[in-house]
């Protein structure tokens, strides 16, 4: 309703005003720790996190109508999906909320120990004049994190992953029927009814990965720019952090482990879809088509033909989302370390 609508508007308006608010003064803090290095690589590293976060959300709300006309088609196909996997898309969401928010809460707690804020940032008043002013500070900058990028950016991730893991089981299904097919006299209506609906299916499944590709083709360029951030931030506070100063490499690992966790799910699922899409091919020569009429024949060898192309998300058409992508990002994060270490010694 009207009221319902409202409200909602009035919560996305806040969320954005505490998006910029906590940008803007996280910015302010960052600039004036520049007289301390490994402070100021700290806090950049966080601030990383917050923009790859923020990214991500600006792309899902600028293409907000494209990816609802996906899902919306999706939910309207009739496909089923198995109770498992909608168990695994929960649980999904679940666990990576549980490491994000473990991650985050525990270098908040610590913080909080040491009387320190989790990353500098300005505030209209001292934060740590008093323990009431130093709560503030730290309740706004917890708010400001959690509710306008944290949860959101979850959200998101679980929305990309289930769409994804749709389009895998749906092929994976294609490949079950193609394998299933049987002919004889008696079953030629039922084979051709099934293969024109497979086929049917097929182009329908061929559309949604392409509608998905440019629809999430900026957010996995986002998050593959991000990757290459975090590492080399990395690399560059290993060259140069002292003996004394280990406890900020800590932070910066346990958020690179968190960023290459989140990787690793994308790339494999994109390589699941390159490998299930790619299935198809291999299920329609495995089908008993040497005993089918001539005309199914030519069809079952153009089904062939266009699954060998396979399908794939893409990093802003630079790279696609595969475990190969994943690994080249983790040697070229140790090529880089290797090169600093080498400049510092």
């Amino acid at each position: 309703n009207r009221l319902s609508n409202r409200l909602y508007r009035i919560y996305q308006y806040s969320l954005f005003i505490g998006s910029f608010i906590f940008l803007i003064s996280t910015g302010i803090g960052t600039y004036m720790s520049k007289d301390d290095v490994i402070r100021l690589l700290s806090n950049v590293d966080k601030v990383t996190i917050t923009y790859n976060y923020f990214f991500k959300i600006m792309i899902f709300l600028i293409k907000h109508e494209q990816i609802k006309s996906i899902i919306s088609s999706i939910l309207h196909s009739g496909d089923q999906i198995d109770v498992n996997r909608k168990y695994l898309m929960k649980i999904h969401v679940v666990m990576v909320t549980l490491l994000v928010t473990s991650i985050t809460g525990a270098f908040q707690f610590l913080a909080q120990i040491k009387g320190e804020l989790i990353m500098d940032a300005w505030f209209p008043f001292e934060p740590k004049k008093n323990k009431l002013t130093f709560l503030a500070a730290t309740l706004i900058i917890s708010i400001l994190f959690v509710l306008p990028f944290m949860f959101r950016a979850i959200a998101i991730q679980g929305i990309v992953c289930s769409v994804v893991m749709y389009l895998c089981d749906q092929l994976v299904e294609l490949q079950r029927r193609l394998k299933a097919l049987k002919y004889s006299v008696e079953s030629e209506t039922y084979l051709r009814e099934e293969f024109k609906d497979i086929l049917k299916k097929h182009i329908r499944l061929m559309e949604y990965s392409k509608s998905i590709k440019s629809a999430f083709n900026e957010f996995f360029l986002v998050q593959n720019l991000a990757i290459t951030a975090e590492l080399c931030l990395n690399a560059l506070m290993m060259s140069l952090i002292g003996l004394e100063q280990k406890n900020h490499l800590v932070s910066f690992m346990a958020f690179l482990m968190m960023a290459l966790f989140n990787a690793f799910i994308f790339c494999h699922l994109g390589n699941n879809l390159i490998d299930e899409s790619a299935g198809i091919s291999l299920a329609a020569y495995e089908s008993t088509w040497t005993s089918w009429p001539v005309d199914l024949q030519r069809d079952l060898l153009i089904v062939i033909t266009v699954a060998q192309k396979s399908l794939s998300l893409t990093a802003g058409g630079i790279a696609d989302m595969s475990m190969q992508t994943y690994a080249q990002a983790l040697y070229n994060g140790y090529s880089i370390f290797a090169v600093l270490r080498d400049v510092v010694n």
